[in-house]
């Protein structure tokens, strides 16, 4: 028997989530949902058991928060929310109801970061002392002016570090210290929007290595997102072929897809989902620390 998905969100990722479920054995899509119209409805129609959150990030809270309701397994798009208390409050909802809960972050399946993870877990690299990530893209003034969420404080969090950079982010802390310190300065320096476009940061780490943060959507024509660790005995440095510039329908779907199909088999019994609420949780904490530095 197919397990039943509801997909909330009606926008371009949300299609991506589509296209994956399509590849999954015993899946199906039973339900698109609009900005969490008719969710408690269909999270508890019968053989339901998987929602997929996919609309704008601010507003996540409301169907993860109806899926711990309804006990059914539930999967969210990065970032999983746009501050840590509400990822508490996601997390301590679906704890309560015993519901599987988890992230997106789907390039956590690429064959670069799963090389770079053996790498530095090896401890190849010695010891580290210096880790760096950029995200020089580009984003042209319709990207924003032509969507109500894009590059709001409210529904996107911020701007080009918590939506374009957040990948980036999350390989930064999945594979070094936990970060000790932060010092940030952020502008709105090429676009009419609310949040910024453009981040700087410099991070000292649990441990004693630094590091450093430089996201943009206002570097023209956009250039490759970069990640640098380096230690004692070794330096890994990969970039992608990705330029923030293209549009982002031209993004294939197979990793999406290798996520929702590990998210399920740990539902099943098999290995633990590796990005569950508290592991989503280490990007937004960087986010909010940067953001609240570059505030101050």
């Amino acid at each position: 028997m197919e397990t039943g998905v509801v997909i909330v969100g009606t926008g371009l990722i949300a299609k991506f989530h589509e296209e994956a479920v399509a590849g999954i054995p015993g899946l199906k899509v039973v339900a698109k949902l609009r900005r969490g119209a008719d969710l408690d409805a269909a999270l508890s129609a019968p053989g339901v058991g998987l929602c997929l959150v996919a609309n704008a990030s601010g507003a996540h809270d409301l169907p993860v928060l109806a899926a711990a309701r309804h006990r059914v397994p539930v999967l969210v798009e990065k970032p999983i929310a746009i501050t840590t208390a509400r990822v508490d409050a996601m997390v301590r909802a679906c704890a309560e109801t015993a519901t599987p809960l988890g992230c997106i972050f789907q390039t956590r399946w690429s064959e670069p970061f799963r090389d770079l993870q053996a790498r530095v877990a090896s401890g190849e690299l010695g010891r580290l002392t210096y880790a760096s990530i950029q995200v020089p893209w580009w984003r042209a003034d319709e990207y924003y002016t032509g969507s109500d969420w894009h590059g709001t404080k409210a529904m996107d969090g911020g701007g080009a570090l918590i939506n374009q950079a957040i990948h980036m982010v999350d390989w930064l802390v999945a594979l070094m210290p936990p970060v000790a310190d932060v010092k940030a300065f952020a502008g709105t320096l090429a676009h009419p929007m609310e949040a910024e476009d453009t981040v700087s940061a410099a991070i000292r780490f649990e441990g004693g290595a630094l590091g450093s943060v430089y996201a943009t959507t206002a570097s023209y024509p956009g250039r490759p997102r970069r990640i640098e660790i380096t230690g004692t005995k070794g330096t890994v440095v990969v970039e992608d072929a990705a330029h923030g510039s293209s549009h982002a329908a031209a993004i294939p779907c197979e990793q999406h897809r290798a996520c929702i199909a590990a998210f399920m088999e740990s539902v099943r019994g098999g290995a633990p989902y590796p990005i569950d609420g508290a592991e989503a949780r280490k990007s937004v904490d960087l986010v909010e620390r940067i953001y609240r530095s570059a505030q101050a």
